[in-house]
């Protein structure tokens, strides 16, 4: 397949997507610069990255490929903006890695959902890490061809997308289903100001700024929990009368504690969140009963008017 076509089917939804989010969730600027193959044997690590490895009739690793100093301009102003305050922080924190994973996993996540609406035969893993060079050659492994597109981010410095390519076989037609969407809250009681919410989500960041903005809405009675296991565990010992929840965690989705806390009798309104905008996910939970369904991100110029069309009952 010629670069131009994998540039087009494969890396530009990547690419348009860390643009828009670029924007959105840290009011920098991007712009892309034109694809070209790097030499596999040239290929160099720069010492940060967030991957997602592709599987099925096209194999190899989406990255997104960072200097340690743009992940950490980016990280800063990604953290600024969720909770309002203020991150300097000069090397690569765990807040930072939280702030950094949310962005990378909105841009895995919509951009997946365009690559499913073309019924192409492949799938991306949810996004991983890598900042250590030792852990570079593995990848490399097996690897044909490299294409590459720098993008440049205005008073911060370059990142790029790198698709490593080790053996690709797929055609590509007409673009089928419909984007996806979230579900809005049809309920129209508001949630008692003294009412306990629940707060699910493995993002240490993502909670910390969710109650921030629940605390603004007046609501104070707040619990948290890192898993659905664990939100599960709250939920049926009564603890909580109203629940955010992430769906994509590592104990538990979202999406099966969901299941659980309905198979227990539990009918807690529950609003679910999520950077995979997947329409068959998302239908899912619905059929479950859910007070609706937000695709991340959640900032804090916006979140409080986001937050409180969901903070609805029966």
């Amino acid at each position: 397949m010629s670069v131009e076509n994998l540039y087009k089917v494969v890396l530009y939804p990547f690419i348009n997507e860390s643009i828009a989010s670029l924007k959105t969730m840290t009011n920098l600027v991007g712009t892309a610069g034109e694809p070209f193959m790097d030499k596999v044997e040239d290929f160099r690590f720069k010492g940060y990255a967030i991957c997602s490895d592709v599987t099925g009739s096209l194999d190899g690793v989406i990255m997104m490929h960072h200097y340690p100093e743009t992940a950490i301009a980016i990280g800063n102003a990604v953290s600024e903006s969720m909770t309002e305050e203020k991150s300097e922080a000069t090397e690569i924190t765990q807040e930072l890695s939280n702030a950094l994973a949310e962005w990378g996993n909105t841009i895995v996540g919509r951009s997946t959902d365009l690559h499913s609406r073309y019924k192409l035969d492949y799938d991306f893993s949810s996004p991983y890490f890598v900042n250590d060079v030792s852990d570079m050659d593995k990848f490399l492994v097996g690897v044909k061809e490299i294409v590459t597109v720098p993008i440049t981010v205005e008073g911060v410095g370059r990142y790029y997308f790198n698709l490593l390519v080790r053996s690709v076989d797929f055609q590509v037609g007409e673009a089928k289903g419909e984007e996806s969407k979230g579900v809005k809250n049809t309920h129209t009681k508001p949630l008692p100001l003294d009412a306990a919410v629940l707060v699910v989500d493995d993002s240490a960041l993502i909670r910390k700024a969710i109650k921030r903005i629940l605390n603004k809405l007046g609501y104070n009675n707040l619990l948290e929990a890192d898993d659905g296991r664990s939100g599960l565990e709250i939920v049926k010992s009564g603890a909580a009368d109203f629940m955010f929840m992430d769906v994509v965690m590592e104990d538990m989705n979202g999406d099966e504690a969901l299941s659980e806390i309905r198979k227990s009798g539990s009918d807690i309104p529950v609003v679910m969140l999520s950077s995979v905008t997947d329409q068959t996910l998302v239908n899912k939970c619905q059929n479950l009963g859910i007070s609706g369904f937000i695709f991340k991100p959640i900032q804090a110029s916006n979140g409080a008017e986001v937050l409180v069309e969901y903070l609805k009952i029966a």
